[in-house]
Parts: structure tokens; sequence; C-alpha cells
């Protein structure tokens, strides 16, 4: 009795809040008034977007989709204890925890307002899980979870249904869908994988930039966030801020006692450079998947001569080997003015007295356009299997879901990732928002298979600029693996 007052109430809770928010209509739905009378009075009351909260905008859209009760379940197969992975999708009741709560209120408002019942199925081989049931034509789930090289294999041979057939049902271009997805996972005109508000686990393992407050002040530095607002914040501007700050505790040895301008891991962190540059292994050219690292040949020298000095050359950087939590406890304890990895480590910098900051990585130069960061190959990818029974319905209903993760999970993942800090600043959500719209996605980093970003991490870890003849060893081998890739792709 007492679960089911919880829910109704939430419900309640849910119902008042949509109701009380301003709407308009969905670019992909006509309800154009019938007179000009009313169409001009539509427009001139319409607030603008960027005035708005995610629960308005959410409500905008939601109101555009079919109003209707569809009285079923909707199945969700996920990792089996993987970081966010069971998290991101269900909840058995209201909670004080942020996530938990959130969860819990948008599951309930599909079921209060589409008779949607969300549910989970965790697995721990999810990749097989979703192979057999589609083989069998069992219809099980109706969406999908998995990582990154699992999706992609989901993909390529065949299991997955294409997102783009069902863009007149979703608004795939808007805010609560990653543009990253969208933008570098075609593959023969099709998408088969995106990222958006439904999952956290991808935000999770997105690598960002953190700095120590307290040693800018001290070291009289001016704190970074108008560089990233005027597209400044580069590698070169970066390497200033690093040398300034370096120093030996005083025992002759640089070790993991001292004091760095920069800490990171010898994982992701090193391979990031390669994608805070805005370089890509693989690239669409005119919509086929190419190995194209080659092209950036001269690029990619001078970012190996950067890395070297910056991570081998005169102590100013500290890599810990294949042991995250040392880099961690340095920045916690001011031995790091900068400290690169994902952005769930933030939550995990709870009992850290100074005050930090979040920052995207740096441009390779103020003449790249956008910040560019990666998302770790653990993170979850959404998917729809290619069997599933009537995929516009099924599309209007993930829309909803998505636009009710906008307007609950979002904000309550913000607040858990930030509530911590020191100093709460609103730059910080300002620029995680910068990183989260700014994401890349590298077909060859999807596929290890092709194993260039592999090849690149080992040349940065060795602060060697030897990329010439490593590449020729490694371009037949990336190419023969893509063509494998691909002719599977071709049968689909």
């Amino acid at each position: 009795m007492k679960k089911l007052l919880c829910i109704f109430l939430t419900l309640l809770f849910v119902v008042g809040v949509f109701a009380s928010c301003a709407t308009t209509p969905s670019a992909n739905t006509d309800t154009s008034k019938n007179t000009e009378e009313q169409t001009t009075e539509a427009v001139t009351t319409e607030v603008p977007e960027e005035e708005l909260s995610n629960e308005e905008i959410a409500k905008r859209y939601l109101d555009a989709l079919p109003q209707a009760k569809y009285n079923r379940e909707f199945n969700i197969l996920c990792m089996a204890g993987v970081g966010n992975s069971e998290k991101e999708i269900w909840a058995e009741e209201a909670s004080t925890e942020p996530i938990e709560d959130a969860v819990f209120k948008r599951n309930a408002a599909m079921y209060d307002t589409f008779g949607v019942t969300i549910t989970k199925n965790a697995q721990v081989a999810v990749s097989t899980a979703a192979q057999n049931d589609i083989k069998s034509n069992a219809k099980s789930y109706d969406l999908i979870m998995a990582n990154g090289p699992d999706t992609g294999a989901l993909a390529q041979n065949g299991y997955l249904y294409n997102f783009l057939d069902l863009a007149d049902y979703m608004n795939l271009d808007k805010e609560w869908w990653d543009p990253g997805t969208l933008r570098d996972c075609v593959i023969n005109g099709k998408v088969y994988f995106m990222n958006g508000d439904i999952n956290i686990l991808d935000n999770d393992v997105t690598w960002i930039m953190l700095f120590n407050k307290k040693m800018i002040e001290d070291n009289d530095l001016t704190e970074p966030y108008d560089l990233v607002k005027n597209g400044t914040w580069t590698l070169d501007k970066f390497y200033e801020y690093v040398k300034t700050v370096s120093k030996d505790n005083g025992d002759g040895k640089f070790d993991q006692n001292d004091t760095y301008g920069f800490l990171t891991t010898n994982g992701g962190g090193l391979t990031n450079f390669l994608y805070t540059s805005d370089i890509r292994t693989v690239e669409l050219r005119d919509g086929t998947p190419e190995v194209v690292m080659g092209e950036y040949q001269d690029k990619i020298l001078d970012l190996l001569a950067y890395c070297k000095k910056l991570l081998h050359e005169d102590n100013v950087s500290w890599v810990s080997i294949n042991d995250p939590a040392q880099t961690r406890d340095m920045f916690m304890n001011n031995q790091g003015l900068f400290y690169s990895e994902v952005l769930s480590y933030i939550v995990n910098l709870a009992d850290m007295d100074s005050p930090y900051g979040v920052l995207p990585t740096p441009k390779y130069d103020e003449k790249q356009k956008d910040y560019r960061t990666h998302v770790d190959g653990v993170g979850s990818m959404i998917s729809i299997p290619s069997n599933i029974d009537k995929p516009e319905e099924a599309a209007y209903i993930i829309e909803a879901f998505a636009l009710y993760s906008y307007a609950y999970l979002t904000p309550a993942y913000y607040d858990v990732t930030l509530k911590r800090k020191k100093s709460r600043d609103s730059e910080s959500t300002e620029m995680i928002d910068i990183i989260l719209q700014s994401r890349s996605y590298d077909i060859g980093y999807i596929y290890s298979t092709i194993g260039l970003p592999t090849m690149f991490n080992q040349l940065v870890a060795n602060g060697s600029t030897d990329f010439a003849s490593k590449y020729k060893n490694n371009e037949k081998k990336a190419k023969k693996a893509l063509e494998s890739i691909m002719k599977k792709y071709n049968k689909i």
C-alpha cells in the first residue's frame, strides 16, 4: 500500500509539473491553427527555448507526440553490474537519491501518460542475449543498451534497426540526442546506434579536464573559463599553465610524491589527445567509412611532438600506469593543477578539500571550430532490435522516453555530479554542456580490430614521434579490418 501511494503521489507531481508548462508543436507535427488570428496569437506568445527549463521544453515536444495509451511493457536489455548501466533504466521507488528518484519519476510519467511500463532485463553478456533473441524471433526486447564494441558487433551483423528510418517520428537533431552519434556513426547512409539523455553511462565515461582552483590562485593564474568561451583554450595555452607549477618535494627525484601541472592515466587519457585535436582514424567519405589517419600525418607528427614535451620532458606531468586511483589521490592532495579523467570521477572527489572546476579538454589550436573529446568504449549506447514490432510506435515511445529523461534524469545527473564540489560555480555546468555536446565518435575506436587508436596511444606512451613507420606497418591491417566489417554491413 505504501509503495502504491508513493507511485500515485509521484504521478500527481509529474502531471502537475507538465500541466503548468507552455506548449508548442514539434517540427515533425503539423498542428497549425485554422485561422490567421489563431496563428498570429501562437507565434507572438511562444517563449524561445533558450528561456525555458528542460521540463518546459520537454512538455512542448511531448504534447506534439500522439497522445495514445499503448498499454504495453517496454523491455530494455542492459548490461548487468556495469557502473550506472542498470540504474539509468529502472528504479523500484521514489528515493532521496536524485538519479534514482529521477528515473522513477520518468518511468512513472511514461506509464501515466502513455500506458508504457518500463522494464529492465540486465545481462552479463548483452550482445549474446540480443543475438539469440533476434535469431529466434522471440522479440523479448524493445531497446538494447550494450557497450560500444558490442553495439558495433550487433550492428554489423544486421541485428539493429536504422534510426534514420524513424526520423519522421523522432527529433534526432534535438538536444536530448547526442549530435556526435548522429554525425559520426552513419554507415551506408544508416545510423544503427546513438546516445542521448536516456543513458548516463556514456556521460560517466566521457573524458574531461579538471583544474585545481587553489593552485590557480596560489600561482597567480587566471581561471580558464573565459578561454573556453572565447575559443582560445588550446593545447599551447594549456602547456603555458602546466609548466608553471611543477616542483620536486625536496628529495631530488620526481615521483608520485611531487607536484605537477598535469595528471592522467596511460589509457584513455593518452588516447584522448587524438580526439581533442579533432582527428579520427576512420571517416565517412561519400557515406562510406574509410581509413584516413594517414591524411592527418603532419598534424599527428606535431601532436606527438607536443605530447612528448608535455608527458616526457621537464617533469611537468605525471601519468599513472594502470592505477587511476593514484592520480585521483594526487589531484585531491593538490599535487596536480590539471587532471584528465572521465566525468564520473567528479563524484569520486567528494572528500577533496580544495575547490576545483570542470573544463573541456583543450583544442588543438584556435582554428579548430569545436572542442572535442571521446567516450570510453565501456559506455552504453542506445540501439533498437532489427525485428521490433510496430517500429513507428516504438519510435514514439523512445522519443517520449528521451524527453522525460531530458526533463528529469539529466538535471538530476548534473546535480549528483556537481553537488559535492567545494566551489559550485555556474561555469562548471556550462562546461559540461559544452563537453557532452562536442563528443566525437570514431568508427576506428568503436571497432577495436582496426587498431589505430591503440597505435597512437602506444606512440604517446613511449614518447615517440615515429608515426610514419608505425602507420605504414598498421595501415594495411586497419584497412583489411574495416573491409571485413563493411562486407557484413553491405549484406544488410
